[in-house]
């Protein structure tokens, strides 16, 4: 792996290998304060937040100096940067720190349309650097799973029930704006088991449903969808943030194949014999993104599961939900 930034100095205090830039000091950004530690060979040097407070509170609990943007883009010293801002930043800041000769590793929803995603994926290929997207829950499916390509005779059920109040989309400024947040419910909550529907099912040819924007104009807070694949597979998927009861259910069957993915843990079916997975912890998942993310970095192996040209079906997805819950805006006014 090769690349201006990228291991350009091995002799690190303290032993380090991967030194990590966090952008943006929000509630993402916490969780990958955690993962950091929970993965181990890496630390976090910077943090970088236009708003100066969380950059200083960042700055407390990781250790690490709060900096400008193009500050770090230009230290070589820094390997990766994690990007955890509003959706509306992630292409910009994901272009910018590739073409610095940074990794990246993009939270989810990774970007709001396909062309941003084009775009980032564009800029890996020119700087040679790896670009990963923090789409933990991939970690969730059994390896068989994946091995074996599902058919277009696949039929797969997705549940979501995550309840949220209506506060929380006014607790930032970006979040009950769709421009920004690329979206409501679908987009930062069903958006893993989406995501790890396409890992299996394939590109999304056709998205169709409804979506309810009642709490927050244009932000999805309940929907019902039909998406079809492209070799035929079909897939249902009910989502809100209403219901008191929380819970989230992959269901897909194909032929004698069957998977579910739900709170408790995986089960993975072919005929008679049965691979069971207990649920690993959300904190570990995202671990193991980064450990990937090192890996790549120290030119070990490129990105595999957790690689951002694999979020290209959700994206797909996600950028239909939007224009489903634009249309609902369109029909009340």
């Amino acid at each position: 792996m090769t690349g201006p930034g990228i291991m350009e100095d091995r002799s690190r205090p303290g032993g380090y290998d991967v030194n990590i830039a966090l952008v943006g000091c929000g509630r993402a950004a916490q969780q990958h304060v955690e993962a950091v530690a929970l993965a181990g060979s890496g630390r976090i040097m910077a943090v970088v937040d236009e708003d100066a407070g969380r950059a200083d509170e960042f700055a407390r609990l990781t250790g690490a100096a709060p900096r400008p943007l193009d500050d770090v883009l230009g230290d070589s010293r820094i390997d990766a940067v994690a990007i955890c801002t509003p959706p509306n930043t992630h292409a910009s800041i994901a272009i910018a720190a590739l073409h610095a000769g940074k990794a990246v590793i993009v939270e989810k929803p990774v970007t709001r349309t396909g062309d941003e995603l084009d775009a980032i994926l564009a800029a890996a290929d020119a700087s040679g650097v790896p670009a990963l997207a923090m789409l933990q829950h991939r970690g969730r499916l059994p390896d068989a799973a994946l091995r074996t390509p599902w058919t277009g005779d696949a039929s797969a059920v997705i549940e979501v029930f995550r309840p949220r109040p209506r506060g929380h989309y006014f607790a930032d400024p970006w979040r009950h704006d769709p421009d920004r947040s690329g979206g409501g419910h679908v987009a930062h909550l069903a958006v893993h088991l989406l995501d790890v529907s396409c890992q299996l099912l394939g590109m999304p040819t056709s998205v169709s449903g409804l979506t309810d924007c009642r709490d927050v104009s244009g932000i999805d807070t309940r929907a019902a969808l039909a998406v079809q694949f492209s070799d035929g597979a079909l897939m249902s998927v009910l989502a809100s943030a209403h219901p008191s009861p929380r819970g989230e259910r992959l269901h897909m069957v194909d032929g004698e194949r069957e998977l579910l993915i739900a709170d408790a843990g995986a089960e993975y079916r072919v005929g008679d014999a049965v691979e069971q997975l207990q649920q690993v912890p959300t904190p570990r998942l995202r671990a193991l993104v980064y450990q990937e993310l090192y890996a790549a970095v120290r030119g070990e192996a490129p990105p595999e599961r957790y690689a951002l040209r694999r979020a290209r079906g959700v994206t797909a997805v996600l950028e239909e939900v939007r224009r489903l819950a634009a249309a609902v805006e369109e029909t009340v006014a």
